[in-house]
């Protein structure tokens, strides 16, 4: 009896998790799933601090729209939107956020408006702000809904339908508009016939920009009703769409959301007693690529904002993924794609202040939702100490690897170039020394010979007993290349204008405890 009961829990157990431990499908919280409440049409911001979904926890039952922010763990209880929002001329499940969640977007025919339905902005100040209209040329006399936008807010994806009212929509397409720089939209193009098939819905663009799921029944291999599709954009065009068999069923499977992480789908699902909201754990192969939010403040020692540029370079592609200045309070927000490694650099506007900059390796797959980065520019003063994190050799060289350290060699050159009375003191400390003596790895690129004293017992020609003194060469290859890397450092500094008197430095080796301790790290003292 014990083992079947055992055997029943780990038939349980596998069906709940995949290989890596995570659950295949896992319930929002109580606060959200109420036992006595049917939950619909889900959307949760790319940083998955916000919630809009359908209740009819309402007045004679009738679905009624409610919000929730994240508090810490948990979420708080939802709330209402307000009847400035919430009118019977809204589309009931054409809600979306932006990807903080401090924009709500609607469909609504209230009035004044451009015609039909309209894609309506609400903004959140402690409480939800009156409406805005988008206006042309995202509004047409013809009726516009679900919302979706990138992380940035500047590419939006939405429906365009010839028949919608408050409850379903018909006969729809789906548009991709592009903000310019001026902050207007460009004219709203259409998607090509691949995803446009005569009745596609509820577009979700995920938060890789890249990836995008929608709705349709006129699509082929569905279950019934709308079923769900993916299509991604890659090298300049879209793919054909696959169906999301893995959520879709024989009803209408539509109104669904993606955080920033891309790892599950939130979707609305029948439970035990009611409707309610739950994740599904999207297959690898449809997956869109995670993105990590970067929740960025720059300040002064005392805590206030300073007015500063903040940058974002991918350093396996050497492309500038983002170049912008923070907001009025300091703060700035930023997401990264997995699959990459990134120097976030947040320099100052005068260079009688310290600069920051930061590395995310978001190689290894297990990326976090947000990483917080509190950037604390100060005067330039001696004893401080400037960690040179961007700062690479090319491998297994002492040689600098001055394109993927280009933009931290600026910053510092810099700084030494406009402070001339002050001395920078280089250090380079490199863990994970090794030696032999043999070439045994490819890593051990250096040489030294040490002189080994030995004392032999030896018998003259006479056949008494002396003393002799041995001197041998014994090679020793060694992987330290910390003294040629110091030098490439100062050699390059003297080359963009540093004084030669103001630069020193010292080096240092040490053995590594475990292989993935390796590392090198460049440092500067101002004396």
């Amino acid at each position: 009896m014990n083992y079947l009961r055992c055997a029943f829990l780990m038939m349980v157990t596998l069906v709940a998790f995949d290989v890596y431990g995570q659950a295949r499908v896992r319930k929002l919280s109580t606060i959200i799933n109420h036992p006595s409440m049917n939950l619909f049409a889900p959307y949760i911001s790319a940083d998955a601090n916000a919630l809009v979904f359908l209740s009819d926890n309402a007045e004679d039952y009738v679905l009624t729209p409610f919000y929730s922010f994240r508090d810490k763990a948990d979420w708080k209880e939802p709330q209402v939107f307000p009847k400035t929002i919430h009118t019977r001329l809204n589309f009931l499940r054409g809600y979306g956020l932006s990807a903080d969640g401090s924009q709500l977007y609607f469909s609504t025919m209230k009035s004044p408006g451009v015609g039909g339905f309209d894609i309506c902005s609400s903004e959140w100040k402690g409480a939800w702000a009156n409406p805005v209209n988008l206006a042309a040329p995202i509004n047409t006399r013809g009726h516009e809904a679900c919302p979706s936008f990138t992380p940035d807010g500047n590419t939006l994806y939405f429906m365009r339908c010839e028949k919608m009212d408050q409850n379903k929509a018909d006969n729809c397409r789906l548009f991709k508009a592009t903000r310019k720089s001026n902050g207007q939209w460009d004219e709203p193009a259409e998607l090509p016939q691949s995803i446009n098939t005569g009745n596609s819905q509820s577009p979700r663009i995920m938060a890789d920009g890249e990836t995008l799921i929608f709705s349709s029944d006129k699509m082929s291999n569905r279950k019934g009703g709308m079923d769900l599709y993916v299509a991604k954009f890659r090298d300049g065009s879209w793919s054909i769409p696959e169906a999301l068999d893995f959520v879709n069923t024989e009803k209408d499977d539509q109104y669904i959301s993606v955080a920033a992480l891309g790892r599950y789908l939130l979707r609305d699902s029948p439970g035990a007693r009611k409707n309610e909201l739950v994740e599904y754990l999207i297959p690898e192969e449809v997956r869109p690529k995670g993105m990590m939010k970067i929740d960025g403040k720059v300040v002064d020692p005392e805590g206030m904002p300073l007015p500063a540029y903040v940058s974002i370079v991918d350093l396996v592609s050497g492309k500038r993924i983002y170049n912008g200045r923070p907001n009025r309070d300091g703060s700035f927000l930023v997401y990264a794609m997995e699959g990459s490694r990134y120097q976030l650099s947040v320099d100052p506007e005068h260079a009688d202040k310290t600069y920051f900059t930061r590395i995310f390796d978001l190689t290894t797959g297990n990326i976090p939702q947000v990483e917080k980065v509190n950037a604390v520019l100060r005067a330039i003063r001696p004893g401080d100490e400037i960690t040179l994190e961007g700062i690479s050799f090319k491998p297994s060289t002492g040689e600098l690897d001055i394109a993927a350290s280009e933009g931290e060699l600026k910053r510092f050159v810099r700084v030494v170039t406009s402070n001339p009375n002050l001395k920078f003191e280089l250090a380079v400390m490199f863990q994970g020394y090794q030696e032999d003596s043999i070439q045994s790895a490819e890593d051990l690129t250096e040489v030294r010979y040490d002189s080994v004293h030995s004392l032999y017992i030896d018998i003259d020609s006479l056949g008494q007993l002396f003393e002799r003194d041995t001197l041998q060469l014994k090679t020793i290859y060694h992987n330290n290349r910390t003294p040629q890397q110091l030098h490439s450092i100062i050699e390059h500094l003297v080359s963009k204008g540093a004084h030669e008197n103001s630069l020193t430095g010292f080096v240092n080796a040490a053995p590594a405890t475990l292989p993935e301790n390796k590392k090198t790290v460049v440092k500067a003292r101002i004396n």
